[in-house]
């Protein structure tokens, strides 16, 4: 056994014991709990299983017998397995020796993770919950006894702000003008309303949502971005090894239970992601191909990304930026002598000749006259992929000046300064945010932040890490994974360092923020296809030296543990488990969608004197509902105000609203009242 095949091996095992110590505690745990389940005569119960450690651990539990046993299950024959295998293996700018049938297989496999993903979002859409059956619901009145997850309103206050800024742009215009005499009636959660009535957020998620709404189905550009990014997902795994290690990381994030989940909801991440997949296979292919085009792209999608989430823009690609920047200065212009130094960020075992990691000249030969000077192609590449960005930029700055007056100041800043001091970026957050306390703080929602300390920012980040793991794929694998990769990185193509570094770089980027994010996760949501292709690299690397070794039973070992985890994602099998974690976060998104659809089906059945205007007195049991939800013209035949609000009682309303009948509901008692009437003329 060689020196690598060793590294290999233990690398392995070490993946394996640390994989041990996560799920032997945490399978303890679980049992004590059936047993204690057992104890009321559920006997049922023995056989369940805990979601993250149950088949990880029986799977630990037979991994030596799949080692030592060399026999094979199975030794597939025949033309098309040639032919497959063939294909699998296939490095990019290789010769083909069949070019039609490899790009046969190469469409099929696109269509196929393509229909998957989208596949996946129209059954999240498509499920049904029955809010009767819930407790949280007894007594409250639905028109309905069942609801598609896809016909219910949105989830989170950001999803109608979104929407918010989507229908502004359907109207034409960047903003809206504030109502001008009763503004602070109209505020809106994540909504900046000083003047100019607008989303807080970043202007392309909006600009992406406006063709899908115009259309009819809002939901629609998000599926297609999830199915897009699957693919570009496919060729980044290819562009580093070969098209199986592709097509694996494509079909793991197409049946990631995260991707699809945030796939139904209509945020920023799926713009973003789709920007951010682009990029990243631009990058790649002109790390290896030095084209204008290739880098071109990755300048465009890059801005593109900037201007939906630029915090995970720039976290996500700082490492290629270090990159682009060695590349721009990486050899010396002017060299007497035919032998040249350069340095390349490319594989040690590619055979492009330019993708070599290190040439250096022969140590025989003087080398004279060097000047450390950038090439002429440097300045194209520069102009590249700086000239999207700056495009990008001033962009941001033209959206800025419509709507806070300022080129710099944005209006996800004013919106924090305004009404959310307490949840400002970095440490002491609290601290800092109660020396800017104004008049028109949403207080409720601002008291909900935590003051961020070093201590906390670990402790998001672990929670952060675990539930990146979770959403994607599984705990356990990922785990496996992120040991094999990092003991086995010299056996593969340098380049994949920078999909590591991104993962890294973007969880860096969001530790000074005192909120892990909706499901703990969707600050560093964008890393979700990251850990696909990590997965990906090590399956390659795992298959190859297990082939060498004549372990032929282990790639079956491993087929098991991925494939048995995304099985537990997506399927529900009673007795083992009643729930799959794709099941169990559509719940999660369904109670807010729910809470929604009660108060629209109220308002349209009991509202009816109109037009009217809907004060609502918020819980202050339940900060993240708030009903205060209008479109950006204020023309609607029911609006929505806040109540109260300082110096407007219910009569001086009622006065500046002499046309609207004026109701008043109380959301911790449900109770909704006509207040006042509009008088006859």
């Amino acid at each position: 056994m060689g020196k690598l095949a060793r590294r290999i091996v233990v690398a392995q095992w070490l993946a394996l014991l640390a994989a041990l110590a996560i799920v032997l505690p945490a399978e303890i745990d679980h049992r004590r709990e059936v047993l204690q389940k057992m104890a009321g005569q559920n006997w049922i119960v023995a056989f369940e299983f805990h979601g993250d450690s149950t088949l990880p651990l029986l799977l630990l539990c037979v991994a030596p017998y799949f080692w030592l046993v060399r026999r094979p299950f199975w030794s597939p024959t025949g033309r098309w397995w040639g032919r497959l295998k063939t294909w699998w293996i296939e490095r990019p700018a290789e010769p083909r020796t069949d070019s039609s049938a490899s790009n046969r297989l190469t469409l099929f496999a696109l269509i196929l993770i393509a229909v998957t993903s989208l596949a996946i979002s129209w059954r999240v859409s498509e499920q049904t919950i029955q809010p009767r059956s819930l407790s949280l619901f007894a007594g409250v009145p639905f028109d309905r006894d069942e609801y598609r997850v896809g016909d219910l309103p949105p989830a989170y206050h950001d999803e109608f702000s979104y929407l918010f800024q989507a229908k502004t742009y359907l109207a034409g215009r960047l903003s809206f003008p504030s109502h001008p005499t009763a503004s602070r009636l109209f505020d809106q959660m994540h909504v900046v309303n000083e003047g100019r009535f607008a989303s807080r957020y970043f202007p392309a998620t909006g600009l992406f949502i406006a063709p899908s709404l115009w259309f009819g189905w809002p939901i629609l550009g998000h599926w297609l971005a999830g199915a897009a990014t699957c693919l570009f997902v496919f060729g980044i795994g290819f562009e580093l090894s070969n098209k199986g290690t592709g097509f694996v990381a494509g079909m793991l994030t197409a049946l990631s239970p995260g991707m699809a989940i945030f796939g139904s909801l209509l945020l920023a991440h799926h713009p973003t992601l789709l920007g951010l997949s682009f990029f990243a296979w631009s990058f790649l292919r002109w790390l290896r191909r030095e084209s204008f085009i290739d880098v071109a792209f990755a300048g465009i999608a890059l801005g593109w990304a900037m201007l939906c989430r630029p915090m995970t823009a720039a976290g996500f690609a700082l490492p290629f930026g270090f990159v682009f920047l060695m590349q721009l200065f990486r050899q010396p212009r002017h060299i007497d002598q035919p032998e040249r130094a350069s340095v390349r960020f490319g594989s040690e075992t590619s055979n492009e000749p330019d993708a070599i990691a290190v040439r250096l000249p022969n140590p025989s030969v003087k080398v004279s006259n060097v000047r450390l000077t950038p090439p002429r192609s440097s300045v194209v590449w520069l102009l590249a992929m700086a000239l999207p960005l700056v495009a990008g930029i001033t962009l941001l700055a033209i959206h800025n000046k419509a709507i806070t007056g300022s080129f710099t100041k944005t209006p996800y800043e004013l919106f924090n300064d305004v009404y959310t001091p307490r949840h400002v970026y970095g440490f002491n957050n609290v601290l800092r945010g109660e020396q800017h306390l104004g008049p028109r703080v949403l207080e409720n929602y601002d008291r909900w932040a935590v003051n961020l300390t070093p201590g906390l920012a670990a402790e998001n980040s672990l929670k952060r890490l675990l539930a990146s793991w979770q959403w994607t794929l599984g705990v356990v694998p990922l785990l496996v994974v992120s040991v094999i990769f990092v003991l086995t990185g010299n056996t593969r193509d340098r380049r994949w360092w920078l999909i590591l570094a991104s993962i890294v770089s973007l969880f860096a980027a969001h530790v000074p923020y005192w909120f892990t994010g909706m499901f703990d996760w969707h600050y560093v949501f964008e890393s979700g296809p990251l850990w696909c292709l990590l997965v990906a690299a090590v399956t390659d690397t795992l298959g190859r030296s297990w082939t060498a070794a004549d372990r032929p039973r282990m790639p079956v070992w491993w087929a098991l543990l991925i494939g048995g985890t995304v099985f537990i994602n997506h399927i529900e099998a009673i007795p083992f488990w009643y729930s799959s974690k794709l099941q169990a976060g559509v719940e999660q998104v369904a109670f807010s969608r729910l809470k929604y659809q009660a108060f629209d089906e109220l308002l349209q059945r009991e509202v009816r004197h109109r037009p009217a205007l809907v004060l609502i007195e918020a819980d202050p049991n339940d900060r993240h509902i708030d009903y205060v939800v209008n479109d950006p013209s204020l023309s609607a035949e029911i609006l929505r105000g806040r109540y109260p609000v300082a110096d407007w009682p219910i009569e001086r309303i009622s006065a500046e609203f002499p046309e609207r009948h004026v109701y008043l509901y109380r959301a911790k008692t449900g109770e909704l009242k006509l207040v006042t009437r509009v008088k006859a003329k």
